[in-house]
């Protein structure tokens, strides 16, 4: 059974004191899990421009992006948005394809505004839709490091995210059929670190 969203932050939270990474499972929508087996990410430029869409509803005003271009083996996504809480992270982790935007309860996640639930905390339209962004590269890379930072907090939080192999469209129809809609797709290893610059903010991602 797998930790609440609320527990799983709190032992995020817990890594600042203990210094062990918490171990949790990545959980996909099936539904979001075959539009990505089907290949709609194959192009490196889709899967930058689900990030890019990320970082504007974060209401990031620069976006870095390094790569190895054309063979896109490295890349590296920077942005200055408004980074991710444990809360925010734990709920990502464990629900990608179910995103909190154009829902209330991404007030609570700190990652819409809070009054109307289709804006970011910052007043812009969201752009993104699905949740998927993150995931966008599931089929560039199988390990990829996130590492997210809010204003104020003096903890820098790093995801490490492996993804399981084996996601076979006979896997897929055999967990549609037993009607599963949520997916465990690759292990997580979370931890929280000490950040000197308690006015850096934003999120970077890279393989």
């Amino acid at each position: 059974m797998p930790d609440s969203t609320s527990t799983l932050a709190d032992r995020i939270r817990a890594s600042e004191q203990t210094h062990e990474p918490v171990k949790t499972q990545l959980r996909t929508n099936e539904r979001v899990l075959a539009r990505i087996t089907d290949g709609i990410y194959r192009r490196p430029a889709s899967a930058l421009r689900e990030l890019v869409s990320n970082a504007y509803d974060a209401d990031a005003r620069h976006v870095v992006i390094l790569t190895d271009a054309p063979r896109f083996s490295s890349i590296l996504i920077r942005d200055d948005g408004n980074g991710l809480t444990p809360d925010s992270l734990a709920h990502l982790v464990q629900n990608i394809g179910g995103s909190p935007k154009r829902r209330f309860e991404g007030a609570d996640l700190e990652v819409t505004d809070k009054d109307d639930p289709n804006r970011s905390p910052g007043g812009r339209q969201l752009i993104g839709k699905m949740g998927i962004g993150i995931f966008s590269v599931a089929q560039l890379t199988r390990h990829f490091l996130i590492s997210t930072k809010r204003a104020g907090d003096n903890f820098r939080t790093i995801a490490d995210i492996t993804i399981s192999g084996g996601l076979s469209e006979q896997r897929l129809l055999n967990l549609e059929k037993a009607g599963d809609d949520s997916i465990e797709t690759g292990d997580v290893l979370i931890l929280r670190e000490p950040d000197s610059n308690s006015n850096a903010h934003g999120t970077e991602l890279n393989y």
